[in-house]
């Protein structure tokens, strides 16, 4: 809320020159602009030197520099003055007093100047206070009805309008409350020789006479129901004379409140208490809150309204501002959609899109929390807005297509400048050139895959650098074929479900030229999971022949494989079966890790009780080859589910297998056409695993080749050398990883010694 405006004493509001026309004072309709805050309105009205001002100074707790207090016979307050400050008993809210000049003025040349005045107060006020003197007689409702006359009038029209059963106030707000206080009253509050309240006595006088006996009984009793009618919520206070001293009288607002009577100065905090916590804000039609700043725009089409006579102005300026207020609804909206839009990094049409859904219900509940009702209903502006959001949506994805384009441009400028200077240096057309080239390429891919922030056109950039590589490619292919040291034909697969592709392909993979001349891959799994049956389904793909059990199948749960025995698919392809696993408890890990390390001997029994001494000799002792590339692959019957705490030591075996190897460990399971396999496959791929395939081996009951089952497996083999052909690009020094396998091997003998 913005702080309320500091003055330091009230300022005309409605000026009254009296000659000219009533007019709206800027300098206030400035301050009333300034409060963001609602207002709670009190009018002060009543005949002039009744004390008004006094009980407006005591209500704004000001009584030194508050509203002056005439001491001459002449009206001292002309026109209608405000003082606005933080309101005592609501917080966030303002007050907002003001002070009528006094009805009865001998000066005043037009006496309807008074009922102009006086229906200005009761069209911008929450409460009207009635001051009076004495008692509560005839004259003073004659009075009271008479300034009602142009509001009544008025009301009548809108009524007319509306129909003759609706009952409105001003056509803009709630009727006002009526606080009726009545000064030096010296009369015994009694009715028929029983003592009544200050607000029996009011309602006392505002009922009917009965029986109506002439013409002015009659219009007597209609002034009474305009006034029971026009203000539903009615109050009074009876003040006592404030002093027998006429000095102390007429400088009320300099003495000290121990020289007032007892019974005025109780009645006076009563008073103000009733007033500070029981006036509501300011309020339009259909309930809203009344603010300075919509105060003030209301100003002028409160004048004219009197003037005119004619709600319908009000109208117009009420729907003129209800439109003004939802349209700036409207704009703080699509304000904070396109703040959270153009906030947010996306790298994907998805990504944007689930961006957009929640910034526009964002929106929405934002235009819903401030939406004023009004002839055009909330779903037609929500639907302006919704047609604003979808233009902003186009706006900002243009925004980041071309942020992505700008981005994604910058890094394959790089890319493409180092592949160009190898180009120059003749690096390409040479012996090896076309390997050079694609390790290049596929390094260049990764460097950009791994940049952060690319955007949503980061793949159709990537996709442009490929393409501006492959007619390059296709020259150095050529030159390379032409060359006649040239390394031997690599075999494309174009359609990775054709087997006689996947076999050509495995049967003449090499490694490329480095330190590795033979992949290993190293399975691993449960006893009787199916392991001895791939390596032979695996061998049996590749051969054209017919099937053999070289590995030995197992025919019983818990399988037959006690040693590590090797298998050679290719000239630089094994295939290992290690020992299953039956508990994987601390033994078992142990030499799990070290067959996956390859310190345990190829075609030798793989014992689980190993004292740490035979350990620690295995691992020091033992020549590990520096030419074997090890692939680790994990094999898990689809018949089987995870017992006991076998899915956090699968786990942790994964894990480390990639921790030790660089490769993240493959995953197949058999047997899938015997049992569900999505929940299996689905638990792998928590845990991480990205390559999860589902296979049928060849075994001594079902060896008949099939298609399908050649082309499952031989997926599995092929996708494991692209695999091998990506790590290869990040050649690592064998003697470190030898180091830390030694470490980790040595760390895991001193664990299980502890336990």
């Amino acid at each position: 809320m913005a702080p309320i405006p500091k003055i330091s004493k009230p300022i005309c509001l409605i000026e009254n020159p009296g000659d000219k026309k009533l007019s709206v004072n800027e300098e206030a309709k400035k301050i009333l602009e300034n409060i963001s805050q609602p207002l709670v309105v009190v009018s002060i009205v009543g005949p002039y030197r009744s004390g008004k001002s006094y009980l407006l100074n005591k209500l704004s707790g000001n009584s030194a520099g508050g509203f002056s207090l005439g001491h001459t016979l002449s009206a001292n307050t002309k026109g209608i003055w405000m003082w606005c400050a933080p309101h005592p008993k609501k917080s966030d809210h303002t007050l907002i007093l003001l002070d009528t000049e006094g009805v009865g003025d001998v000066e005043k040349a037009d006496q309807e100047n008074d009922c102009i005045i006086l229906s200005l107060a009761m069209l911008m006020s929450s409460a009207v206070i009635y001051n009076t003197k004495a008692t509560i007689d005839q004259d003073a409702v004659k009075k009271l009805h008479s300034m009602t006359t142009t509001h009544q009038y008025i009301t009548e029209k809108a009524s007319q309008a509306d129909g003759p059963d609706v009952q409105t106030a001003d056509g803009d707000h709630t009727l006002p409350l009526l606080v009726w206080t009545l000064r030096d009253a010296t009369l015994k509050l009694e009715l028929n020789g029983r003592p009544v309240s200050a607000d029996e006595y009011l309602e006392n006088c505002l009922q009917d006479i009965t029986p109506v006996k002439s013409p002015r009984t009659q219009s007597q009793n209609k002034a009474r129901k305009t006034i029971r009618k026009f203000f539903p919520k009615r109050k009074c206070f009876v003040f006592d004379i404030p002093s027998s001293d006429k000095e102390t009288l007429s400088r009320m607002d300099q003495v000290s409140e121990t020289k007032l009577q007892a019974g005025f100065t109780e009645e006076t905090k009563h008073f103000c208490q009733f007033v500070l916590e029981e006036v509501p804000p300011k309020r339009l039609k259909g309930g809203m809150t009344v603010t300075g700043s919509r105060f003030a725009h209301l100003l002028q089409s409160y004048l004219d309204v009197v003037r005119r006579q004619d709600i319908g102005v009000l109208e117009d300026s009420l729907s003129n501002m209800f439109t003004s207020e939802n349209n700036k609804g409207i704009k703080r909206s699509l304000e904070g959609y396109e703040n959270k839009m153009s906030s947010q990094h996306v790298n994907s049409l998805q990504e944007f899109q689930q961006n957009h859904e929640a910034a526009m219900k964002e929106a929405k509940q934002e235009f819903n929390k401030s939406y004023v009702t009004h002839e055009k209903n909330r779903e037609e502006y929500l639907d302006e807005l919704k047609a604003i959001l979808l233009t902003k949506k186009d706006e900002i994805w243009k925004m980041c297509e071309d942020s992505s384009i700008q981005r994604c441009n910058d890094i394959k400028a790089q890319l493409e400048s180092r592949i160009q200077q190898s180009l120059n240096e003749n690096k390409y057309h040479v012996p090896g050139g076309h390997k050079t080239f694609t390790n290049d390429k596929e390094s260049a891919i990764q460097e950009y895959n791994q940049k952060p922030d690319k955007g949503v056109k980061a793949e159709d950039v990537l996709q442009d650098f490929l393409s501006s590589l492959e007619a390059m490619e296709k020259v150095i292919l050529k030159t390379h074929q032409d060359l006649p040291d040239a390394a031997p034909k690599i075999f494309q697969v174009p359609d990775p479900n054709d087997s006689t592709q996947l076999t050509k392909y495995i049967q003449n993979y090499q490694l490329p030229h480095g330190p590795f001349s033979r992949i290993l891959i190293q399975l691993f799994g449960f006893a009787g999971h199916g392991k001895s049956s791939f390596a032979n389904s695996c061998l049996f793909t590749l051969s054209n022949g017919r099937f053999n059990d070289y590995a030995g199948e197992a025919t019983s749960q818990g399988g037959k494989t006690m040693d590590r025995r090797a298998y050679k698919l290719t000239n630089c392809i094994s295939i290992v079966d290690n020992r299953g696993f039956s508990k994987m408890n601390s033994a078992e890990e142990w030499e799990i890790y070290a067959q996956l390390c390859h310190f345990v001997p190829l075609n030798e029994i793989v014992s689980w009780n190993k004292n740490l001494d035979d350990r620690i000799n295995l691992i020091t002792q033992s020549a590990l080859e520096p030419s074997d590339v090890i692939v680790p692959v994990l094999i898990y019957s689809s018949e089987n589910s995870f017992a006991g705490n076998e899915s956090d030591n699968i786990k942790e075996f994964l894990k480390q297998a990639q921790k030790l190897t660089g490769i993240l460990p493959f995953i197949v399971l058999t047997k899938s056409k015997k049992a569900p396999r999505s929940t299996l496959k689905n638990t792998f791929s928590r845990m991480g695993m990205e390559n999860v395939y589902c296979i049928e081996n060849y075994i001594l009951s079902d060896q008949l080749a099939q298609r399908r089952k050649h082309v499952n497996l031989l997926q599995v083999l092929y996708d494991i050398l692209q695999c091998v052909n990506y790590h290869m690009k990040a050649r690592s020094d064998f003697q470190n990883r030898r180091n830390d396998w030694l470490r980790f091997l040595m760390t895991k003998a001193g664990t299980i010694l502890k336990t």
